[in-house]
């Protein structure tokens, strides 16, 4: 019994890894906002079903919640971000 919990629960983790996955790669900035939508929805038809809050939060953790579109982050080589001090910017920019 407690296998068969297991394998449901690794199969909705892997199902969500895939969705978000998919999201990201479709919609890049826009997918966290669709996901939250759908959501809310999804929360309103039955309340009980967390498959599109659980693809929310995995978008949320992939996109590391710095508000960087993704293909800004998929510039930098090393896939961080320049963090600017705020009412500074760029020399010979100001």
């Amino acid at each position: 019994m407690i296998f068969r919990w297991l394998k449901r629960r690794r199969e909705l983790s892997m199902r969500v890894s895939a969705e978000a996955e998919t999201m990201i790669a479709l919609l890049g900035d826009g997918a966290y906002y669709e996901a939250r939508s759908r959501a809310l929805a999804a929360e309103r038809r039955q309340p009980h079903d967390p498959y599109w809050a659980m693809v929310r939060g995995e978008i949320a953790r992939r996109t590391r919640g710095d508000h960087v579109d993704t293909a800004t982050r998929y510039l930098e080589p090393d896939g961080c971000i320049k963090v600017w001090p705020r009412g500074q910017g760029v020399e010979g920019r100001e």
